[in-house]
């Protein structure tokens, strides 16, 4: 856990003290130099594979604002950065596939099981392409390159979000003031971040044991798989959510917010409300980057269906370079869609038909006790969906075997 480490909080406290008493014309050089040299330790030669990127985006940036050179500079930008994710993350995955596709048996294509994936590509690539989008479409004023180099290198969110915006980041460098109210919020929300972590996440951990093999599986009872998925539950969700805390925490040191990115999701009522609430800056970035483009819910109800199961099959695949994080991904986009369908198609036709449901007595009881039983359903299918995230989908059907 590199937010565990006494070495990042002493290189924190070294920076933010400098940060907070150095020339402020300076403190986006300050951040820049303090990412890459941390992402140096802990990602050794990918360094340069990163500032690389980096300058890359940046530099088709600038070229984007010229009419002649937008629009190719724009898909060099997307086809560079995302081409990157593809060949470091997802070679090993789709090489055999390629092979066959140009059919190859005998070893001349490379296996690409020697590919090492640099540490945060994935979370890189998502800011990276969000910049060259939103600079197409003239959202992000003109800059210094000292200002992006500050956003692409910011250590707290670098390893593990949440997922910044430009437009929302780069004022905050030179502005911030890091006040006692910044310092004091920051150390509490650090604190609580390790706790979760340390102290919660940890302990579910002990309790995973019968979803780490088949063997394991068949020789657990069918209470003891479902209190091991429980378990990863809360485990995943304190786990994430304290390194984000920590994330957040150290970024107020320096008099910086960035984007919240758990908000009690276990609470909530519908697999919508959930997902608004969990993970929530790529959640946003999704709907922006992907489902937005896509059509949205503009184009009526069967196409929007078709953008939520697209959108999050990229949402599986992005945590992961294996078909079960796709799996885990297109079965929560089909939870969603049922739950559209179920608004469009069986609430909204009801509640207009026999509108004594959504008044008085009858309906509060139907508030509260659908929603009581919604975020029942609701925590028991993303927990069964979570299956799909920690084990390979043969192991997944398996389990549901033993359960059933």
């Amino acid at each position: 856990m590199i937010f565990g480490e006494a070495l990042y909080f002493v290189g924190l406290a070294i920076v933010v003290v400098v940060f907070r008493f150095g020339p402020r014309r300076l403190r986006p050089w300050l951040i820049f130099v303090a990412g890459l040299t941390f992402y140096t330790y802990y990602a050794g030669r990918f360094w340069l594979l990163i500032l690389g990127e980096a300058l890359l985006v940046y530099v088709l940036g600038r070229l984007m604002r010229r009419p002649r050179f937008g629009l190719p500079a724009f898909a060099l930008g997307l086809a560079g950065t995302i081409g990157a994710l593809a060949y470091f993350k997802y070679s090993r995955l789709l090489g055999p596939i390629l092979g066959q596709a140009l059919g190859s048996h005998s070893g001349a294509l490379p296996t690409f099981q020697d590919i090492a994936v640099p540490l945060a590509i994935s979370f890189f690539t998502f800011e990276f392409i969000h910049y060259v989008v939103d600079i197409r479409r003239g959202t992000i004023e003109r800059h210094g390159i000292g200002d992006f180099l500050a956003f692409a290198m910011f250590a707290p969110t670098m390893v593990a979000g949440p997922i910044k915006r430009f437009q929302q980041f780069s004022p905050q460098v030179k502005a911030a003031r890091a006040d006692a109210d910044d310092v004091s919020a920051g150390i509490t929300r650090i604190v609580i971040g390790l706790a979760k972590k340390m102290v919660l996440a940890d302990t579910f951990a002990l309790w995973l044991g019968p979803l780490g093999s088949t063997n394991a599986l068949n020789q657990a009872s069918k209470f003891q798989i479902a209190s091991a998925l429980v378990a990863y539950s809360l485990h995943i969700y304190f786990d994430f959510s304290g390194y984000s805390d920590i994330a957040i925490g150290s970024a107020r040191l320096f008099g910086i917010s960035v984007p919240e990115n758990f908000a009690w999701p276990y609470l909530r009522s519908s697999i919508r409300s959930f997902w608004r609430h969990w993970h929530m800056s790529l959640t946003r970035w999704v709907t922006d980057y992907v489902y937005i483009p896509l059509g949205g819910n503009r184009r009526g109800l069967v196409l929007t269906c078709l953008n939520l199961m697209a959108a999050f099959t990229i949402v599986g695949i992005w945590h992961g370079a294996a078909w079960h994080f796709a799996a885990w991904g297109a079965f929560n986009g089909l939870l969603l869609v049922l739950h559209r369908l179920w608004t469009e198609l069986g609430r909204k036709p009801l509640l207009a038909a026999v509108p004594a449901l959504s008044r008085g007595a009858a309906g509060k009881l139907l508030h509260y006790g659908g929603g009581a039983a919604g975020g029942l359903l609701t925590f028991s299918l993303v927990t069964l969906g979570w299956g799909l995230f920690v084990m390979p989908y043969d192991r997944f059907l398996h389990m549901l075997g033993r359960l059933l």
